[in-house]
């Protein structure tokens, strides 16, 4: 297969045009009331990266069910399935935190200490991109909380992250094992995920119940009828004489 698709490596972290190696196509058809079946297809591909010669699998979906440009880039909600190494789906993100994020990705084999204070620069960019830039970053992220755009848990999260962002930065004597720079990627990745992926995935997963609900000739949570209302009748009493 000669065909290419740009994509971001992730074991190297280099970003150009990766050599697809293999492909499946599985498509399950879902009947439908109102017209022909609905063809939901999910593509598996095999990718090799020119610079490091590594590979990834990469799933992606589409569905005749919804509408898709010419330039519509079905990478933007794919997922790589292997390797292994959790990371978030840069499409999804927005431009500057995908860049800041992809520059940890670029040096995770080279520099562990660049890598961690890259991941620490991804959450400043997250606090700027969702409008909390006065003071120093944990009261950013206390800003953060104080909108309800990060939980207490995920708040404590972005604390482990900045403290040991603090200590790359400061030049303090630690040792950023492979372990450790894998679950800052973990922790980042799940602060990212629900600031950014989770709620578009919801919306997603909403739009297939509804339509499932629909061929099944039921009602979302959403669409349900109301209870009806009662009719309330004034009763009139008669003055005694």
């Amino acid at each position: 297969m000669s065909e290419k698709v740009i994509l971001t490596c992730p074991h190297c972290g280099n970003k150009a045009p990766m050599n697809l190696l293999n492909r499946f196509q599985k498509t399950t058809d879902v009947p439908l009331d109102y017209s022909e079946d609905a063809q939901f297809h999910d593509i598996f591909e095999v990718f090799e990266c020119p610079v490091c010669d590594g590979y990834q699998l990469v799933l992606t979906h589409w569905n005749t069910e919804e509408a898709y440009y010419e330039d519509t880039n079905l990478y933007e909600v794919g997922e790589v399935l292997f390797p292994s190494f959790e990371m978030v789906n840069l499409y999804r993100l927005p431009k500057i935190i995908k860049e800041a994020y992809e520059s940890a990705i670029k040096v995770k084999n080279i520099d562990s200490t660049i890598c961690v204070i890259a991941l620490r620069r991804t959450l400043e960019m997250v606090c700027k991109d969702n409008g909390a830039v006065k003071g120093e970053l944990h009261q950013k992220l206390n800003q953060l909380q104080q909108k309800g755009i990060l939980p207490p848990l995920m708040g404590d999260l972005f604390k482990v992250i900045k403290d040991f962002g603090n200590m790359a930065a400061h030049g303090d004597q630690v040792i950023f094992e492979k372990p450790l720079v894998e679950s800052m990627f973990r922790f980042t990745n799940k602060i990212l995920e629900y600031v950014y992926i989770l709620p578009r995935e919801m919306k997603r997963a909403k739009r297939e119940l509804e339509m499932l609900a629909e061929e099944a000739g039921l009602q979302t949570r959403d669409d349900e009828e109301k209870p009806p209302e009662v009719e309330t009748k004034s009763v009139k009493t008669e003055k005694q004489s």
